[in-house]
């Protein structure tokens, strides 16, 4: 019987420290990994002007030190017209704004959107959303516009929580709109190394 215990309490101190180990390896796959860490949809629906999309990002080390990053606003038409071209990319928070925290990391927080966006944004018929960013542990910070060629939104696709950098680009939100002469245009917000 005493050498049954003593064996049951050797199986449950080695069952003990393989659950102790376990967090551990989680926090070593937290570090490596860069993108969306957190996201909320209209987190204080009781502000004023509540921002509709919500994200903090985070790099690992690795690619907080590998490259400068800026975050741009790509727009294209969304029929196939081969003559069709697309607008050049608009830099939304410059490069010098994205940089790494005093523990060598990219870390921020990004907002955007509001429930009813600015009408006639740069010229009649463009809508235009605010996007904020917010350094993290960096004293930066840097607001624009999102300004879409169009009045009507059709489609809005936030990336949610886990979206990884993929070849150096973080795909933030994509809009779809069409303009007053039917025309529709996609509108990709991407983080993106230089």
């Amino acid at each position: 019987m005493k050498i049954e215990k003593i064996f049951r309490w050797q199986m449950l101190v080695a069952l003990l420290a393989m659950g102790l180990g376990s967090p551990f390896a989680v926090n070593s796959a937290e570090t490596n990994f860069s993108g969306i860490i957190e996201y909320v949809f209209e987190p204080n629906p009781q502000k004023i002007n509540p921002k509709m999309y919500n994200w903090e990002v985070k790099l690992n080390e690795a690619d907080s030190r590998n490259g400068t990053y800026e975050i741009v606003q790509i727009t294209k038409p969304r029929k196939t017209d081969p003559k069709a071209a697309d607008t050049a990319p608009k830099v939304l928070v410059e490069s010098k704004m994205i940089v790494p925290n005093q523990d060598g990391i990219i870390d921020f927080k990004l907002y955007v959107g509001e429930k009813e966006p600015k009408q006639n944004m740069g010229r009649r018929g463009n809508i235009g959303h605010p996007i904020i960013f917010s350094g993290r542990g960096t004293g930066k910070a840097e607001s624009n516009w999102i300004v879409l060629p169009g009045t009507k939104v059709d489609r809005v696709a936030p990336s949610g929580k886990g979206t990884q950098l993929s070849d150096g680009r973080l795909s933030l939100i994509q809009f779809i709109v069409t303009n007053d002469g039917g025309e529709k245009f996609q509108s990709d917000v991407i983080l993106r190394r230089l």
